[in-house]
Protein backbone atom coordinates (compact mmCIF):
# COMPACT_ATOMS: atom_id res chain seq x y z
CA UNK A 1 0.00 0.00 0.00
CA UNK A 2 2.61 2.26 0.99
CA UNK A 3 4.46 2.04 -2.24
CA UNK A 4 1.24 2.53 -4.56
CA UNK A 5 0.88 5.98 -2.95
CA UNK A 6 4.85 6.54 -3.34
CA UNK A 7 3.83 5.39 -7.25
CA UNK A 8 0.80 7.95 -7.41
CA UNK A 9 3.03 10.51 -5.70
CA UNK A 10 5.71 10.01 -8.24
CA UNK A 11 3.40 9.96 -10.88
CA UNK A 12 1.64 13.48 -10.30
CA UNK A 13 5.32 15.09 -9.49
CA UNK A 14 6.44 13.90 -13.07
CA UNK A 15 3.44 15.34 -14.22
CA UNK A 16 3.78 18.66 -12.96
CA UNK A 17 7.47 19.51 -12.49
CA UNK A 18 7.96 19.62 -16.47
CA UNK A 19 5.02 22.30 -16.62
CA UNK A 20 6.92 24.38 -14.00
CA UNK A 21 10.13 24.10 -15.38
CA UNK A 22 9.36 24.28 -18.62
CA UNK A 23 11.14 26.80 -20.48
CA UNK A 24 8.86 28.59 -22.88
CA UNK A 25 10.10 28.48 -26.94
CA UNK A 26 10.61 31.57 -28.62
CA UNK A 27 8.61 30.16 -31.82
CA UNK A 28 8.32 30.90 -35.55
CA UNK A 29 5.61 31.04 -37.63
CA UNK A 30 3.38 32.03 -35.29
CA UNK A 31 0.48 34.75 -35.28
CA UNK A 32 0.21 37.02 -31.80
CA UNK A 33 -2.35 39.34 -30.49
CA UNK A 34 -1.82 41.86 -28.41
CA UNK A 35 -3.04 45.08 -25.94
CA UNK A 36 -1.19 47.17 -23.86
CA UNK A 37 -1.77 50.38 -22.12
CA UNK A 38 0.60 53.17 -20.28
CA UNK A 39 1.67 57.02 -20.56
CA UNK A 40 2.76 59.37 -23.27
CA UNK A 41 4.88 62.29 -22.92
CA UNK A 42 4.92 65.24 -25.60
CA UNK A 43 5.75 68.98 -24.60
CA UNK A 44 4.22 69.15 -20.98
CA UNK A 45 2.54 66.22 -18.93
CA UNK A 46 2.25 62.10 -18.77
CA UNK A 47 -1.19 61.34 -20.47
CA UNK A 48 -2.61 57.51 -20.57
CA UNK A 49 -2.44 56.25 -23.92
CA UNK A 50 -3.65 52.61 -25.19
CA UNK A 51 -4.11 50.53 -28.51
CA UNK A 52 -3.23 46.89 -30.03
CA UNK A 53 -1.06 45.30 -32.37
CA UNK A 54 -0.76 41.81 -34.01
CA UNK A 55 2.51 40.38 -35.16
CA UNK A 56 3.61 37.11 -37.15
CA UNK A 57 7.25 35.65 -36.52
CA UNK A 58 8.94 35.02 -39.94
CA UNK A 59 11.12 33.25 -37.69
CA UNK A 60 12.29 33.43 -33.51
CA UNK A 61 14.21 36.84 -34.31
CA UNK A 62 12.07 38.69 -36.77
CA UNK A 63 8.33 39.55 -35.63
CA UNK A 64 7.15 42.04 -38.77
CA UNK A 65 3.79 43.96 -37.07
CA UNK A 66 0.67 46.34 -37.37
CA UNK A 67 -0.17 48.28 -34.30
CA UNK A 68 -2.57 50.83 -33.40
CA UNK A 69 -2.58 53.39 -30.57
CA UNK A 70 -4.54 56.41 -29.34
CA UNK A 71 -2.84 59.27 -27.57
CA UNK A 72 -6.02 61.76 -25.42
CA UNK A 73 -3.17 64.57 -26.02
CA UNK A 74 0.01 64.88 -27.43
CA UNK A 75 1.49 68.31 -27.00
CA UNK A 76 2.20 70.59 -29.77
CA UNK A 77 4.17 74.36 -29.70
CA UNK A 78 3.94 76.92 -32.45
CA UNK A 79 6.15 79.68 -33.15
CA UNK A 80 4.66 82.86 -35.21
CA UNK A 81 3.71 86.45 -35.55
CA UNK A 82 1.15 88.59 -34.97
CA UNK A 83 -0.99 89.99 -38.28
CA UNK A 84 -0.05 93.96 -38.58
CA UNK A 85 1.88 94.30 -35.10
CA UNK A 86 4.48 91.54 -35.89
CA UNK A 87 4.86 90.88 -32.10
CA UNK A 88 6.52 87.29 -31.98
CA UNK A 89 4.00 84.81 -30.19
CA UNK A 90 3.91 81.16 -28.96
CA UNK A 91 1.60 78.77 -29.09
CA UNK A 92 1.31 75.48 -26.70
CA UNK A 93 -1.84 73.46 -27.03
CA UNK A 94 -2.76 69.34 -26.80
CA UNK A 95 -4.77 67.13 -29.25
CA UNK A 96 -5.68 63.61 -29.22
CA UNK A 97 -3.91 61.49 -32.01
CA UNK A 98 -4.56 57.76 -33.53
CA UNK A 99 -1.14 56.08 -34.51
CA UNK A 100 -1.78 53.71 -37.31
CA UNK A 101 1.39 52.19 -38.61
CA UNK A 102 3.73 48.64 -39.47
CA UNK A 103 7.29 47.55 -38.45
CA UNK A 104 9.02 44.99 -37.03
CA UNK A 105 10.44 43.02 -33.47
CA UNK A 106 13.59 42.42 -33.64
CA UNK A 107 13.95 39.51 -30.71
CA UNK A 108 17.05 38.60 -29.13
CA UNK A 109 16.46 35.19 -27.93
CA UNK A 110 18.79 34.54 -24.28
CA UNK A 111 19.00 30.50 -24.10
CA UNK A 112 16.68 28.89 -22.14
CA UNK A 113 15.42 32.02 -20.71
CA UNK A 114 11.79 33.82 -20.63
CA UNK A 115 12.93 37.00 -21.02
CA UNK A 116 13.78 38.03 -24.42
CA UNK A 117 14.68 41.76 -25.16
CA UNK A 118 13.51 43.02 -28.16
CA UNK A 119 14.10 45.66 -30.76
CA UNK A 120 11.31 48.16 -32.22
CA UNK A 121 11.35 50.03 -35.60
CA UNK A 122 8.17 51.49 -37.46
CA UNK A 123 6.72 53.78 -39.97
CA UNK A 124 3.29 55.21 -40.12
CA UNK A 125 0.55 58.16 -39.62
CA UNK A 126 -0.55 60.44 -36.99
CA UNK A 127 -3.98 61.20 -37.47
CA UNK A 128 -6.15 63.96 -35.74
CA UNK A 129 -9.85 65.53 -36.53
CA UNK A 130 -10.70 68.85 -37.26
CA UNK A 131 -11.64 69.79 -33.01
CA UNK A 132 -11.79 72.89 -30.92
CA UNK A 133 -8.87 73.26 -28.20
CA UNK A 134 -8.26 75.18 -24.87
CA UNK A 135 -4.74 76.68 -25.71
CA UNK A 136 -2.40 79.23 -24.11
CA UNK A 137 -0.29 81.72 -26.12
CA UNK A 138 2.79 83.95 -24.89
CA UNK A 139 3.56 87.42 -26.04
CA UNK A 140 6.37 89.23 -24.35
CA UNK A 141 6.76 87.00 -21.60
CA UNK A 142 3.49 87.15 -20.49
CA UNK A 143 0.75 84.45 -20.44
CA UNK A 144 -2.86 84.41 -21.98
CA UNK A 145 -5.70 81.81 -22.11
CA UNK A 146 -8.24 81.23 -25.24
CA UNK A 147 -10.34 78.93 -25.70
CA UNK A 148 -11.80 78.79 -29.23
CA UNK A 149 -8.60 77.65 -31.37
CA UNK A 150 -10.21 75.74 -34.43
CA UNK A 151 -7.50 73.08 -35.55
CA UNK A 152 -7.50 71.62 -38.89
CA UNK A 153 -7.47 67.46 -38.79
CA UNK A 154 -4.99 66.03 -41.26
CA UNK A 155 -2.01 62.78 -41.03
CA UNK A 156 1.50 63.45 -40.43
CA UNK A 157 3.96 60.79 -41.68
CA UNK A 158 6.03 59.68 -38.94
CA UNK A 159 8.95 57.16 -37.65
CA UNK A 160 9.07 55.27 -34.09
CA UNK A 161 11.95 53.89 -32.47
CA UNK A 162 12.68 51.77 -29.39
CA UNK A 163 13.13 48.67 -27.41
CA UNK A 164 11.41 46.33 -24.78
CA UNK A 165 11.25 43.38 -22.98
CA UNK A 166 8.96 40.19 -23.76
CA UNK A 167 8.20 37.91 -20.76
CA UNK A 168 6.97 34.52 -21.75
CA UNK A 169 4.85 32.98 -19.31
CA UNK A 170 4.20 29.64 -21.48
CA UNK A 171 4.62 28.90 -24.89
CA UNK A 172 1.14 30.67 -25.76
CA UNK A 173 1.02 33.99 -23.52
CA UNK A 174 3.26 36.48 -21.65
CA UNK A 175 3.50 39.91 -21.26
CA UNK A 176 5.68 43.04 -22.57
CA UNK A 177 6.83 46.31 -21.18
CA UNK A 178 8.15 48.96 -24.31
CA UNK A 179 9.27 52.35 -24.70
CA UNK A 180 8.96 54.55 -28.33
CA UNK A 181 10.01 57.74 -29.28
CA UNK A 182 8.30 59.23 -32.35
CA UNK A 183 9.36 61.51 -34.55
CA UNK A 184 6.80 63.03 -36.94
CA UNK A 185 7.48 65.24 -39.83
CA UNK A 186 5.10 67.88 -41.36
CA UNK A 187 3.32 70.36 -39.72
CA UNK A 188 3.87 68.41 -36.19
CA UNK A 189 7.64 67.89 -35.78
CA UNK A 190 7.95 67.77 -32.18
CA UNK A 191 9.44 64.46 -30.89
CA UNK A 192 7.43 62.71 -28.62
CA UNK A 193 7.27 59.26 -26.77
CA UNK A 194 5.47 56.65 -24.92
CA UNK A 195 6.27 53.94 -22.57
CA UNK A 196 3.45 50.65 -22.56
CA UNK A 197 2.53 47.52 -20.80
CA UNK A 198 0.58 44.51 -21.91
CA UNK A 199 0.13 41.23 -23.09
CA UNK A 200 0.67 39.19 -25.72
CA UNK A 201 -1.22 35.93 -27.19
CA UNK A 202 -0.08 33.66 -29.91
CA UNK A 203 -2.64 32.12 -31.78
CA UNK A 204 -0.60 28.84 -33.63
Amino acid sequence: MRLSCLYVVSVMVAGFVPLAAQVPVVRANSFEIGGFFGASYGIDQFRAMGGGNVTYAINKYILPYVEYSYFPGIGRVENGTFAGTGNPYTLRYAIPLSDFHGGVHIRFPIHEKPIVPYAVFGVGALTHFDHTVNATYTVAGQMTQTSQLDVPGGSDFAVNFGGGLRYYVTQRFGFRVEAKAYKPTGAFTQVFGKVEGGIFIQLR
